[in-house]
């Protein structure tokens, strides 16, 4: 799992894979991408645990303009695949229009 912390760096929190991780198809999850880098992190453990590129697709819900293309240029053999593609990314690192906090919406909760 990466997250970020209260100074927006993305960090690697938690990881368990599956020893033979490598042999697999990745379905990589985020709900919406707005810079590329928590995908980013994530796709470079996968990459660090033996998974070919082309075996990784990344799924969004939405993602911002930037974020789909500062991965397709780090990583061009990965898929990538979203509902919707936003313009812009705010100050706050939101996507705009955008869709607001997706955590705080799906779970009922306001961000702190």
């Amino acid at each position: 799992m990466v997250t970020k912390d209260c100074k927006a760096v993305f960090m690697l929190y938690y990881l368990r894979l599956p020893k033979d991780i490598k042999d697999y198809f990745i379905i990589l999850m985020d709900a919406t991408v707005a810079t590329g880098a928590a995908a980013m992190m994530a796709i470079r453990v996968l990459l660090d645990h033996d998974v070919p590129e082309e075996n990784i697709m990344l799924c969004s819900l939405l993602m911002a303009e930037s974020g789909v293309h500062t991965i397709a240029y780090a990583f061009p053999k990965v898929k990538i695949v979203t509902s919707e593609v936003d313009p812009e990314v705010n100050d706050r690192f939101y996507i705009m229009p955008g869709i607001g906090n997706f955590g705080d919406r799906y779970f009922g909760t306001e961000a702190f």
